[in-house]
């Protein structure tokens, strides 16, 4: 059996106690996967800082995408090395979180997607949307979500 983790780093180590219980019960292969978003290339047609439009934003800069994608390798790899006292297949990815979760999962066959749930507001939900959702609702594979409780 195949089992895809697919974290952001803020799990609590309950979440990842009960994925590495689970993967030992099962004798599975335990894939932890992470996805770094962009920083978005084209111009901002709205201030960052106050919201409104008609003023462009370049924030591309390439030197500083290089340093925040090494700080979360870097990252990525001590959460692997804190969390899973078993052998992982560790990836950390690029794009749009929910596609590369679901064309990961598909490209490794795997029989079940672990992603933690956590609680948004409606706002939250609305403005930032939901990654679990997206995973939930559009997999072709078995999705297990992990409640996160009160933090």
């Amino acid at each position: 059996m195949r089992i895809l983790f697919a974290t952001d780093l803020r799990e609590p180590s309950s979440i990842t106690a009960q994925v590495q219980e689970l993967t030992n019960n099962l004798n599975s292969d335990l894939y932890v996967l992470h996805v770094h978003v962009p920083t978005p290339t084209a111009p901002l047609a709205v201030d960052p800082m106050s919201g409104f439009g008609e003023m462009a934003y370049a924030l591309y800069d390439p030197s500083i995408e290089r340093s925040i994608v090494e700080a979360e390798r870097h990252e990525f790899d001590r959460f692997v090395g804190d969390r899973f006292a078993r052998p992982v297949r560790p990836a950390l990815l690029t794009g749009d979180p929910a596609r590369v979760i679901l064309d990961n999962a598909d490209e490794l066959k795997v029989d079940m997607i672990i992603m933690a749930k956590r609680r948004h507001s409606a706002i939250q939900r609305m403005l930032l949307g939901s990654v679990t959702n997206v995973v939930a609702r559009e997999s072709s594979h078995a999705v297990l979500l992990l409640p996160i409780g009160e933090e």
